[in-house]
């Protein structure tokens, strides 16, 4: 069927997937925060949970990834770069590389970030719009770049479109809803929470070419661990090691099929989980539970 009518990722069901906004200050680093951005609401709507604590680090991404393509606050970069280097090497955690709005040359980063990082095992650009609404309402949100015009600066409220002004330079942002009865798309912006309508921002369709492309994160390379969750229910059918589990407040979760050993211990242990309430930590790869550890 068709994409519904509206769409935003801080408010699906009442639960908001979308993490804070940033800041990214004097640098041209707008890609590595529109990038991260969608990574980081991509990784908790694959996983179902809201709450999942993720928080990536730009810096790490623009100061050393991006500098070894020649790329500076100065000259800015592009999108597809930015997303081939969330696939490999990965992007550590903030944590392990603090984000300042001066070229940091890459200095500072913790000695164990290859560890740390989290790795997207692909990416794809979206160039209609009802694949962008599609993608939007079923998957995650998008990364958009658009032309920045004076007037833009202007902007506290409501639908942008462009008036008045010259062009003054390119900017990449996270696109996390749209209406279609307000016919625009919602914009989460790395200009502080003190931006537009509390760091984001709606603009029209076909606005300063902000839906001539946008790009997907496809999937994950590196899984995630999910602790102190409860297993509501338990469905597995006749056939080859076919089952899946509910985990409560996130939803169906498919059971690793990789051998009968792997796949009967983790249903045991699950299992047991379920029939005496107890709390599991599991380890989760692209959707699958691969591991599991009852307390």
């Amino acid at each position: 069927g068709a994409p519904p009518a509206a769409f935003d990722w801080r408010n699906a069901g009442g639960r908001n997937f979308i993490t804070p906004v940033r800041d990214q200050g004097g640098c041209g680093s707008c890609v590595a925060f529109g990038v991260t951005a969608a990574v980081e609401g991509t990784s908790r709507v694959a996983i179902g949970d809201p709450t999942y604590s993720v928080d990536l680090s730009e810096a790490h991404l623009f100061y050393c990834h991006a500098r070894a393509q020649g790329r500076r606050c100065s000259n800015g970069w592009w999108v597809p770069p930015a997303l081939d280097c969330y696939k490999t090497p990965g992007v550590a955690d903030d944590a392990c590389y603090p984000y300042r709005d001066v070229d940091q040359e890459c200095t500072g980063l913790c000695s164990d970030w290859q560890n740390r990082a989290l790795r997207i095992a692909g990416w794809k650009a979206v160039t209609s719009i009802t694949a962008m609404k599609e993608w939007l309402a079923t998957r995650g949100p998008l990364v958009a770049c658009y032309t920045v015009y004076k007037d833009f600066f202007a902007y506290r409220s409501g639908v942008y479109r462009h008036v008045s002004g010259d062009a003054v330079g390119g900017h990449c942002v996270c696109c996390v809803g749209y209406n279609d009865a307000e016919s625009c798309w919602i914009m989460k912006n790395s200009w502080a929470a003190s931006f537009g309508e509390s760091g984001y921002f709606r603009i029209a369709y076909g606005q300063c070419g902000i839906d001539a492309t946008m790009w997907a994160v496809d999937n994950f390379a590196t899984g995630v661990w999910q602790n102190n969750k409860r297993i509501g229910g338990l469905w597995t059918i006749d056939q080859d090691r076919n089952a899946w589990v509910f985990v409560t407040g996130i939803g169906w979760k498919k059971v690793a099929a990789d051998n009968d050993n792997i796949f009967f211990n983790l249903l045991t242990q699950l299992a047991m989980a379920k029939s005496g309430g107890r709390p599991v930590n599991y380890y989760e790869l692209q959707g699958v539970i691969r591991e599991v550890y009852v307390w």
